[in-house]
């Protein structure tokens, strides 16, 4: 069947419909548009061969793209109905691309670009992912300290501010209850982040937010971790630690230990038992916004069962999308997100814009010269 001359769009998951450039005649004038919700690699194969007429030049990869299937690997790219012959460029509306074979792009000449939120153009817009993740490790490490959720749930079922005071310190006796105390021996307590210092593994662009909210919201002692020595000192007065073996002998100091780093091989169950053993035991506040497989799930579950965390705040997971059991069941020590820390309107829009104009930009018959905005989303 012979191929259509126009170039065609696919979108696999649906775009931010309100998008300007999704309306805008020159994006409808380049493509002609297909969609498809990726769930199976059979439904996704069988809709390719659905389409061969088409001449598939860019894939449009929304939430969650192909995460379905498990990413887009080597047999998905090589497979006979795969239009890696015509395909010229995948643009995500996420920033990880774990899960996608940059070798095979590489060598079938395919780009891929990723969502970048400090390369957009006006302050307002800059950093927005970031910011808002930076939201939810906020609350997330609020929770570890204040223990409000959980608060908050005896209060619910109590009906009663001081009933519930009592309840959450395990005391029946009808006595007053402050309300600092969450154990009837005194032994664990609601604090305060002030002056506590943390720990931020992984500085790029959401580790840089995630530093400001915690400094200027919470008024915390900052400290960032990254594999390369900053070029220039930090402006903030925030201590740079080599993300290396020295680390280890500066890990009993933290208060809070924020994951902000990307899932990769080296990055692997990063936080497993011989890590969690040089930090301060029962006092420390873990949160994980990077990716589930950096930590060693059996290990962080051990450390919980045994008391030598204070709390675990959780916005991805090991086996993603499912939650683990021992999370779900423990409110005073966890607090969970369903892998929300970006997921905000204003986000969901910037996201496809950005797409769409990498999209455009990847796949100009009259440039082959990338703007500043598309290079630094570009990561084939």
């Amino acid at each position: 069947m012979q191929s259509s001359m126009k170039p065609t769009l696919l979108f696999v998951a649906h775009p931010d419909h309100r998008s300007r450039i999704l309306d805008s005649q020159e994006l409808r004038n380049r493509f002609e548009f297909l969609h498809h919700d990726v769930t199976t690699k059979d439904e996704f194969f069988k809709f390719l061969r659905q389409h061969t007429d088409k001449n598939i030049t860019a894939i449009y990869g929304g939430y969650p793209a192909f995460h379905p299937i498990g990413g887009l690997t080597r047999d998905v790219i090589e497979h006979e109905s795969f239009p890696r012959k015509s395909l010229r460029c995948i643009a995500l509306c996420s920033r990880g691309y774990n899960g996608f074979d940059l070798e095979a792009l590489r060598e079938n000449e395919i780009k891929l670009f990723n969502f970048q939120d400090q390369v957009c153009e006006t302050p307002q817009e800059k950093d927005q992912g970031g910011n808002d993740v930076g939201d939810c490790v906020l609350w997330h490490v609020l929770e570890g300290f204040r223990k409000f959720s959980y608060q908050q749930l005896i209060a619910r079922k109590d009906g009663d501010t001081f009933a519930a005071r009592n309840h959450a310190a395990d005391r029946d006796d009808g006595a007053w209850e402050f309300g600092h105390r969450l154990s009837n021996d005194g032994s664990f307590l609601v604090q305060s982040p002030r002056n506590r210092k943390c720990l931020i593994l992984g500085f790029g662009s959401v580790g840089k937010q995630i530093a400001l909210k915690l400094h200027h919201g919470l008024g915390m002692e900052v400290h960032y971790c990254r594999r390369s020595e900053p070029q220039k000192e930090n402006e903030h007065g925030w201590t740079f630690h080599r993300l290396d073996d020295s680390l280890k002998s500066q890990l009993h100091q933290f208060s809070v230990i924020i994951v902000a780093l990307p899932g990769t091989q080296e990055t692997q169950h990063l936080i497993d038992k011989e890590f969690l053993s040089h930090c301060d035991g029962p006092n420390l506040i873990l949160v994980n916004v990077g990716r589930g497989s950096i930590l060693n799930l059996d290990d962080v579950k051990d450390a919980l069962q045994k008391g030598q965390l204070r709390h675990l705040g959780a916005d991805v997971y090991y086996r993603e999308p499912k939650v683990d059991q021992a999370l779900l069941s423990e409110h005073k020590m966890t607090s969970i997100t369903p892998h929300l820390g970006s997921s905000t309107e204003t986000v969901f829009y910037q996201s496809c814009e950005l797409a769409l104009r990498n999209i455009l930009e990847a796949t100009d018959p009259l440039s082959h010269v990338l703007s500043p905005v598309c290079k630094a989303s570009r990561i084939v």
